[in-house]
């Protein structure tokens, strides 16, 4: 009975061990999952959401193929979605019961443009084929086309990883060694009773069998000694073994079953929950892009004078102001180029708050090659278009900016009427633009900080007058300021203020007092005019772009100029 035993004690220990091993090789989990989908719909577009993307833990391999020419890119489901706009698409969905993805076609559109290098993107790919990984959270998605006419890429791939754990592989270990170990016990168990059962007996003549004792002496004189067998030392080591192999089959929790995690609760004091972060229209690394595509188009065009080109990354003020500088350049040589912009001396990064159109940025980028510090304030107004600048200051030297909020917290933009500022966006310009002309006498001339504004020296009262005086008596001049229509960015800053950007046009007219008298034009105005002279006169407008810090409503602290640039944008003969 105690063979039996041990044999099956054996047996089954044998069986669990063997079902061990196999929960790691025959029965072992796939280490990933794959979902694929091959649709034949046709659309330009492919959107896989940021629900599909984690519809499983863990990273995301992507695989696109299936067309000469594929790209994808991802950013946030809502710029996604936006730049996709009513575009006939295929949105992917993974089926949790057949482990694919799943297509639905929505939309009417049959083409979109070319995606590549949109300033919205977080990353892009291109290429006949595309595998990349990725760990996007729920509110990102990916974009998927060919070149925007023809059908997006067919085929379509997503690879999660899965855990490798095998739970039972302990427990069916730790028996099988436990049954080998009480196999083992049974075994010796049952030779000890065979060998006791099997004890001396009384020979026939009654007398008792001679002794034997064997010792290093009677071995010496060459008396037979029986040796020690190794039965007894192997049938101690067993159990030891089968002990080591339990303790090295418990050494990692993925051999073992693991108690489910517990739940996060509520507290029971608190029922309030964190409001989510407002969304940014950019990231700190989109805004570095951004500002190296915008300074490429701008060597380029600054190189070429191509105001066209100019207009692909400039608008309103700043493109005026350049396209200006191109005119005058083509004419005069002496004329200088407008400031480079650094492709890679972003210092500051501040996008608008904001999930909607038109968006706003902020960048302070430095050109450490001229020690030019520029301020750029950008707008996109539609999710197709690229950012372009509208402001392009030129910074004072003692301007600061510590109360910028981080790039990833953004900032708001204030309405142009705004009363929580000591003085409204929309008000600004004219405002300062009466300071320009009357200096101290002005009305609004308290609202605003003298020290270090050098703007005051160049265009200001001082400098007119000083203008005025230099002309013969045979001619004179007026000077008018032009406020453009509200186009004032603010953007709000930690300390209750905003960093205000904006405009006006300072115009000269120098018109002769006498009959038959001339007026004479030179340098920048004569180029851009085209008029050597004229009995009419000439009249300059130059465009000044100023940021300014406004402090909040009730402070005692004058708004600051941060920095400007003037320039002639238009000149020509009085009519």
């Amino acid at each position: 009975m105690r063979f039996v035993l041990a044999i099956v004690s054996f047996v089954l220990g044998v069986l669990l061990v063997g079902l061990g091993v196999g929960q790691r090789t025959v029965f072992a989990p796939s280490p990933t999952l794959t979902a694929r989908a091959s649709h034949a719909a046709g659309a330009p577009v492919t959107v896989i959401p940021g629900s599909t993307l984690n519809a499983n833990p863990g990273y995301q391999r992507i695989r696109v193929s299936g067309s000469n020419t594929a790209f994808a890119a991802y950013g946030t489901t809502t710029d996604i979605n936006a730049w996709v706009g009513n575009a006939r698409h295929t949105t992917l969905r993974f089926d949790t019961t057949s482990h694919a993805l799943t297509a639905r076609v929505s939309g009417s559109a049959g083409s979109v443009p070319n995606p590549s290098n949109s300033d919205l993107w977080w990353q892009q790919y291109t290429g006949s084929s595309l595998s990349f990984v990725t760990r996007l959270p729920a509110n990102m998605s990916i974009l998927i086309v060919s070149d925007g006419s023809k059908p997006a890429p067919p085929n379509v791939s997503i690879t999660w990883p899965q855990s490798t754990a095998t739970p039972l592989l302990g427990p069916l270990l730790s028996a099988g060694g436990l049954f080998v170990a009480l196999g083992i016990v049974f075994l010796v168990w049952a030779l000890v009773h065979q060998r006791r059962s099997r004890g001396p007996r009384r020979r026939s003549g009654g007398g008792r069998p001679p002794r034997v004792r064997a010792s290093r002496r009677a071995a010496s004189a060459g008396a037979q000694v029986p040796r020690r067998t190794r039965r007894g030392r192997l049938l101690a080591v067993a159990p030891l073994a089968a002990l080591t192999a339990l303790a090295l089959a418990g050494c990692s929790p993925q051999y073992w079953p693991q108690p489910a995690p517990a739940s996060a609760s509520a507290s029971p004091t608190s029922t309030a929950t964190a409001a989510p972060a407002p969304p940014t229209a950019a990231t700190a690394a989109q805004m570095k892009r951004i500002v190296a595509r915008v300074a490429a188009t701008a060597a380029q065009a600054d190189a070429n004078k191509d105001a066209k080109l100019a207009a692909e990354r400039f608008t309103g003020p700043a493109l005026a102001l350049r396209s200006a500088n191109y005119a005058i350049r083509a004419k005069d040589s002496s004329e200088a180029a407008p400031p480079v912009i650094a492709p890679d001396g972003v210092s500051v990064a501040l996008p608008e708050q904001t999930a909607k159109w038109p968006r706003t940025l902020f960048v302070v980028d430095t050109n450490t090659k001229d020690k030019n510090a520029q301020a750029l304030t950008l707008v996109q107004d539609a999710p197709r278009d690229p950012y372009k600048v509208e402001y392009d200051v030129s910074l004072e030297a003692n301007a600061t900016f510590s109360g910028v909020p981080s790039a990833s917290v953004g900032a708001p933009l204030l309405a142009p009427d705004v009363k929580l500022l000591v003085l409204p966006p929309a008000q600004l310009a004219a405002a300062y633009a009466d300071v320009l002309a009357n200096d101290t006498a002005s009305k609004d001339n308290a609202l605003f900080s003298s020290a270090g504004d050098d703007l005051r020296s160049k265009i200001g009262k001082s400098y007119k007058d000083q203008k005025a005086k230099s002309l013969p008596s045979t001619a004179k001049i007026t000077y008018s300021s032009q406020i453009p229509s509200n186009d004032s960015v603010a953007l709000a800053t930690n300390t209750a203020g905003a960093l205000v950007s904006t405009d006006l046009n300072e115009i000269e007219t120098v018109t002769p007092t006498t009959a038959g008298a001339q007026v004479n034009t030179e340098g920048a105005v004569k180029a851009l005019s085209g008029v050597d002279s004229s009995t009419k006169g000439i009249s300059a407008t130059y465009g000044v772009q100023v940021l300014f810090y406004v402090p909040p409503v009730g402070s005692k602290q004058k708004i600051e100029l941060l920095g400007f640039t003037q320039g002639l944008i238009t000149a020509s003969e009085v009519k």
